[in-house]
């Protein structure tokens, strides 16, 4: 493989993002790959078809170019053509972000119930029962609960504080506040009453909550 074929191909691999799906928690990964199924169908072509699905599943461009015995550089060349087919017939973005947005929440809400269930003792496990739901949750609250905190116009301060927490979006506030109460905000270090205090009358007037311990949001966020 040449050099300047090197070069190429690492930059295809940075704009395309092929090799980010380890990122994607696994119980998107049926969505995600409906989803690629979905667009490839929009490609003419049967065979950039297949490499734009074996691509864009995670598959490594050489050993793609392996398989079917067409060159790096002409791999990238039908992907691309691939990809201004499907920009010229797909669904808007935004529809698809939403839908993996609405199953990031639903396996965040999974990922707390199997975290408490190891909690339980293993002498005690028998006698537990895990309820399981499940929940539709309405778009505009998933848009609503996937929000970066930095777009509520939050004093920096509180906003520095909550990321030592791993709180950065509206979701992860709303866990947080749910499962130790608006009281535990204030124990935060680094952070004054005076600070918490603006932080729930930005929350309140942006009707977010109600007050300290109900929000509308709650129901769809297991703890």
């Amino acid at each position: 493989m040449k050099k300047s074929e090197n070069i190429q191909i690492t930059e295809f691999d940075k704009k395309a993002n092929v090799h980010n799906m380890e990122l994607l928690p696994v119980v998107c990964l049926p969505v995600y790959k409906e989803i690629v199924k979905e667009m490839a169908e929009l490609i003419e072509d049967k065979q950039a078809r297949e490499v734009f699905c074996s691509l864009s599943s995670g598959r490594d461009l050489q050993s793609v170019s392996q398989i079917t015995g067409i060159s790096s550089k002409n791999l990238v060349s039908m992907y691309k053509r691939g990809l201004r087919q499907i920009h010229l017939k797909w669904r808007p973005y935004s529809e698809l972000k939403r839908e993996l947005d609405h199953m990031y929440i639903k396996y965040r809400n999974n990922e707390f119930l199997l975290t408490h269930s190891e909690e339980v003792p293993k002498k005690n496990f028998r006698y537990v029962k895990i309820v399981w739901k499940e929940q539709d949750i309405p778009a505009e609250y998933v848009d609503l609960l996937i929000t970066p905190l930095s777009k509520l116009d939050i004093n920096f301060r509180v906003l520095r504080a909550l990321r030592k927490y791993n709180i950065y979006q509206l979701e992860d506030l709303l866990r947080f506040i749910k499962y130790n109460g608006f009281d535990a905000l204030y124990q935060m270090p680094s952070v004054g009453t005076k600070s918490i205090e603006q932080l729930y009358e930005k929350l309140k007037d942006k009707k977010i909550l109600e007050d300290q311990d109900t929000c509308f949001l709650f129901p769809y966020l297991f703890v």
